[in-house]
């Protein structure tokens, strides 16, 4: 076996998706993955404790894990620790984690992104535009630079003082994780922020990608877990999401999607 080929392990990648009362956009989620992978990645859905149709829904998936998380928290506490039940039954090389929001688009996405750690080794990451950027400069503004001086690959499409580190779409090593014995669940800050502060701590490389060119593999709805779980009231974000799952529903592959039944069988 070719060391350098890191196609030939099996399987290569994990995929984990934490979900709670997200029917449609979990159903998406799989069947994308499921359609335009090529790697056959293992697939590790964490239910929250759902208690509705979303549960019965992914009993009757084929070819997943399941992982139902009974521990009573909820929010930021409960996503967490569905990562950290997920990284438990992993046997990828690499793992990914996902929002269940996040709806990749593009045949062969999965080998694309390792096509980037197989060129420029790390981590790969993403980052978007953050508004409330006093409050959170300093951080992002020193993060950045570090990045910048030490990774192999970066994207310079956005500006550095308005960068937010995100964690919709993250793949990073298995063995990594388990080296350092990280835990997401009591870990401050966001999911996207306490794993950028293990990597400089532990100096490990990384490639982070902005927004608009993750866009090439993957849709990502945001906040519509949060919203389509009932957790967030603000009529604002309730406008953002109807107009994005509105644009969402106008892509015949997403339709397609949605009524391509088989691929829960495959």
């Amino acid at each position: 076996m070719d060391k350098n080929n890191i196609y030939n392990m099996t399987p290569s990648l994990s995929i984990i998706i934490p979900q709670y009362k997200t029917l449609e956009l979990i159903q998406l989620c799989i069947r994308a993955i499921k359609q335009f992978s090529v790697l056959n990645p293992e697939i590790i859905v964490i239910d929250n404790n759902s208690k509705d149709p979303s549960i019965q829904y992914l009993k009757k998936v084929k070819n997943i894990t399941l992982i139902e998380n009974k521990r009573k928290c909820s929010g930021a506490d409960a996503h967490k620790l569905a990562l950290d039940l997920g990284i438990k039954k992993a046997h990828g090389k690499y793992i990914i984690f996902f929002h269940s929001d996040s709806i990749v688009l593009k045949k062969g996405w999965d080998k694309d992104l390792l096509d980037l750690i197989k060129k420029h080794p790390g981590t790969v990451g993403t980052t978007t535009i953050y508004r409330d950027i006093n409050r959170f400069a300093p951080w992002y503004t020193r993060c950045i630079r570090y990045f910048k001086e030490r990774s192999s690959f970066f994207d310079y499409t956005l500006n550095v003082t308005h960068k937010k580190i995100m964690s919709y779409c993250f793949l990073i090593e298995r063995e990594f994780l388990l080296k350092t014995k990280y835990q997401f669940y009591g870990s401050m800050g966001d999911v996207g922020d306490s794993l950028y502060q293990t990597h400089i701590k532990h100096k490990k490389p990384f490639i982070l990608l902005g927004r608009n060119m993750l866009n090439r593999f993957i849709w990502h709805t945001s906040n519509a877990t949060s919203l389509a779980a009932g957790l967030m009231h603000d009529q604002k974000s309730k406008d953002k999401f109807i107009k994005k799952r509105n644009q969402l529903l106008s892509s015949d592959i997403i339709r397609g999607l949605l009524h391509n039944k088989a691929l829960d069988k495959k």
